[in-house]
């Protein structure tokens, strides 16, 4: 029998490159699927901070939040007072609200989940309204330094026929105010109030913490 003759060096290179292939189109596939996925979440990402921007409303105040500054605003504490301007002008202070139970919400006239919740609390006004809370919707001093509608077009614009309602005040918080209660400039965040006076709760995004409110709703009622 003749001896099995050895195949040329340039088969077998060929043959080895064949075997290989699979292997790094596989690999070229993982790699631009990788690729692919991280560049959605870069996009995702840059979205996300254009809808909601994370700058403080004051760097000096985010300075002293950072060298932990005690905060003016504690749960079981008095919430401080703060002075506020409603649609029609009149100037108003939050003090004037002790003896009923106070919702008061903060919030920036361009930020997508301030829409959702307001749609949310004229859902549940009613229920609210029964339980005697007082509901005050401010927005934030300078609008968080971000462009946006009126208090009035967006009070218009999503809670309906509901404004205005002497249980549901809408204005603009005042420099003091924001800083006090917002020192790092959080579009949508609000503060439950007993009617001493004491804060209860604080919370964001009411049209996902619903269930939280409605409980301070039937703990007051």
């Amino acid at each position: 029998m003749a001896r099995d003759q050895k195949k040329p060096r340039t088969e077998i290179t060929a043959e080895v490159q064949a075997m290989k292939r699979p292997k790094a189109q596989r690999s070229l596939r993982l790699f631009t699927y990788g690729g692919a996925l991280a560049t959605l979440a870069l996009i995702a990402a840059v979205a996300y901070g254009l809808m909601i921007p994370t700058r403080s409303v004051e760097s000096t105040l985010s300075s002293a939040a950072s060298a932990q500054t005690p905060a003016a605003v504690k749960l079981g504490a008095p919430a401080p007072d703060m002075a506020f301007t409603t649609m029609d002008g009149t100037q108003r202070r939050l003090s004037e609200f002790r003896g009923r139970p106070v919702m008061l919400w903060l919030f920036a006239t361009w930020c997508p989940t301030c829409i959702y919740g307001t749609i949310a609390v004229a859902e549940k006004f009613d229920r609210l309204q029964q339980a005697g809370i007082q509901i005050i919707q401010l927005k934030l001093y300078n609008n968080v330094g971000y462009p946006g509608p009126s208090v009035e077009e967006f009070a218009k614009r999503h809670a309906g026929s509901i404004p205005p309602s002497p249980d549901w005040l809408w204005g603009t918080a005042s420099r003091e105010g924001s800083f006090t209660y917002d020192p790092r400039g959080y579009p949508d965040i609000y503060f439950l109030i007993d009617k001493d006076g004491v804060l209860q709760a604080v919370d964001v995004a009411p049209h996902a913490t619903m269930d939280t409110i409605l409980a301070f709703a039937l703990s007051v009622s």
